[in-house]
């Protein structure tokens, strides 16, 4: 909801009235909310300031200070917790756990699957379709994103963790944080990464400890947190859960799995930095060009950070990125300009010195982000989701059937689940053993017909009768022509498989592009996106990136038309094919591409 740019259109303070009203609201909202949590968010309950935005939402946030509810429809109707008001209230809410590098992905503002749950030993607890979650991993207390369920408790124990799970409303690090003063709760934020926060974990082990006193020196002490249990760190080597990785700890202290020394980060800031910017290039293809200076350093350059290395470029000389940059680009190292009325990379000098020299040693090549391509399928998620390192290919489509009432006992499925699909293969093979069962077969080719098959394949005017011979072929193309056909689109990503299943044949994602001022403008339209399990808005957010243009989605026009069109600015009906096929593994047989006249 608060992925794109979104402006304040009004500010004023909220009345004692409405101040009281308020404090009811969430009250009546949030029961565990106390009278200490309360002060702990509003100092004075006059102090607040209601910020209605471009979105529609309106947001309750202190006055000088962070957003703290927000109203994502403006009708006054509910208030959800911002980030901030969770770091300082982490228990307002049930909480979902998942694994701190799929929180890289929901930072993205990627849905949370249930294929990347963590299940406690206590169980998901209990919860309906459209209750407010949070999202946090393990071995970190504080929340960083909150969404509301697309599936129930019952839902997930009656089909198990496949498909959706929490649909984002808000999370870190997302425009609606960006009003309040962009802190972070805790150095294990992040802004592509949520890791375990080890200072809280130490503390809960040092209390354990003390209360186990009159254990056994051999009893290792276990920390649990939130029904999870983490291994101490003073556990035997051969423990299976390693402890969690410190973000303020120096690199070389850190020692790689095969037990090889890893040679240190430097100690000057500047060279780290350097370092990474460096290492941050080499990910990048020209195809990448151009691409925004502060997703450059977010994806590429922090990127490339290892494991435990607190990064802080105003620890540096450089104090800012845009120094950072300005001092390389004099070197020639690359270019830059503003696209868009933004800052952009869009030159690489691969021929100069910095770049041709070997990377320094404490940049392994297990801490690099890998080609572009496969950073490429790592960054972008889509409403589904392969592993890692795996693009996001593999876009399968297969045709299946479902057999209405009057033909089921033909296919002796009479006791089936209705809602049961069959292959052409499986109905082939259930029409054999039919007739095999019913004596019906003469040879090899052909059957006999029974009355079930005279009457519901051929018509009153047709001149087959009950005891004529057929061609085996004949009665499957007809009996296929009975059934109800449906395809099964399935494709990779990394949540897992998405499977979408619709009436009917595919339909190919199609393509049109409008020459409106004689070649010099251009509008790309793209339409039936949703065939293949994409969300036209969060597909739109990634070609507008990618392709550093401008988006909109609108509706189709009709009633019973539920897709949506996506119109981006610029030639680009080529260009969008080839980004489907190279990072989505769509075969270029389900794109159809048309200029408009043509």
């Amino acid at each position: 909801m608060f992925k794109k740019n979104i402006a304040v259109l009004q500010t004023r303070p909220l009345s004692g009235k409405d101040g009281k009203k308020l404090r009811k609201d969430l009250e009546r909202l949030y029961p565990s909310l106390s009278d200490e949590d309360h002060k702990r968010l509003f100092a004075n309950k006059t102090d607040v300031n209601l910020l209605r935005l471009s979105n529609k939402a309106q947001v309750y946030a202190c006055i000088g200070g962070n957003p703290l509810f927000f109203d994502p429809t403006g009708r006054e109707d509910v208030l959800i917790p911002t980030v901030y008001a969770l770091w300082l209230c982490p228990k307002l809410l049930n909480t979902l756990y998942t694994h701190s590098e799929v929180s890289s992905k929901v930072l993205g503002g990627a849905d949370l699957f249930l294929q990347g749950l963590i299940v406690p030993d206590q169980g998901l607890g209990s919860f309906a379709s459209g209750d407010l979650m949070l999202a946090s991993i393990p071995q970190n207390q504080f929340p960083f994103a909150i969404g509301v369920m697309e599936a129930s408790s019952a839902d997930i124990e009656r089909n198990g963790l496949k498909g959706k799970g929490l649909k984002l409303l808000h999370h870190y690090p997302d425009m609606l944080w960006a009003l309040g003063d962009k802190s972070v709760p805790d150095p294990s934020f992040t802004p592509t990464r949520v890791f375990p926060q080890t200072s809280s974990i130490h503390s809960v082990q040092q209390d354990l400890a003390s209360e186990s006193a009159a254990q056994t020196e051999t009893d290792a002490p276990t920390a649990e947190v939130n029904g999870m249990h983490l291994a101490d760190n003073k556990a035997s080597p051969d423990a299976t859960t390693p402890p969690p990785p410190s973000l303020s700890a120096s690199p070389a202290s850190h020692e790689p799995d095969d037990g090889t020394s890893e040679s240190a980060a430097p100690d000057n800031m500047d060279s780290i930095v350097e370092g990474l910017l460096i290492a941050g290039l080499h990910t990048l293809d020209d195809d990448d060009l151009p691409m925004q200076t502060n997703e450059f350093y977010s994806k590429a350059v922090l990127g490339c950070k290892p494991a435990g290395l607190a990064v802080d470029i105003k620890k540096s000389t450089y104090k800012n990125l845009a120094k950072l940059l300005k001092a390389f680009e004099k070197k020639g190292l690359f270019g830059t300009k503003q696209v868009h009325k933004q800052d952009s990379l869009v030159s690489i000098n691969r021929q100069h010195d910095l770049y041709t020299a070997p990377l320094s040693s404490w940049l392994s090549p297990s801490n690099q982000s890998g080609s572009a391509s496969d950073r490429q399928s790592r960054d972008v998620s889509t409403s589904g989701s392969g592993s890692a390192g795996a693009p996001h290919g593999q876009v399968t489509v297969s045709y299946w059937y479902r057999v209405p009432s009057m033909v089921r006992p033909l296919l002796g499925s009479s006791a089936a689940p209705k809602d049961e699909l069959y292959s052409e293969e499986q109905i082939r093979a259930v029409l054999d053993d039919y007739a095999a069962a019913n004596s019906l077969q003469i040879d090899s080719s052909s059957v006999k017909l029974d009355k079930l098959m005279a009457s519901n394949l051929f018509n009153k005017k047709e001149p087959q009768m009950e005891g004529d011979a057929c061609p085996l072929e004949e009665v499957v193309k007809r009996l296929l022509g009975k059934l109800q056909l449906l395809h099964k689109i399935t494709r990779v990503t990394e949540q897992g498989p998405v499977e979408v299943v619709k009436k009917g044949s595919v339909r190919n994602i199609q393509l049109t592009m409008e020459d409106r001022q004689g070649g010099r403008k251009h509008v790309t339209r793209v339409v039936n996106v949703e065939s293949f399990g994409f969300e036209a808005d969060e597909l739109a957010g990634i070609l507008q990136r990618k392709f550093q243009t401008s988006s909109s989605v609108t509706k189709l026009p009709g009633k019973s038309e539920t897709g949506k069109e996506i119109a981006l600015q610029g030639p680009l009906l080529y260009e969008i094919p080839k980004f489907l096929t190279a990072t989505y593994g769509l075969s270029s047989s389900f794109i159809d591409v048309k200029a408009k006249g043509k």
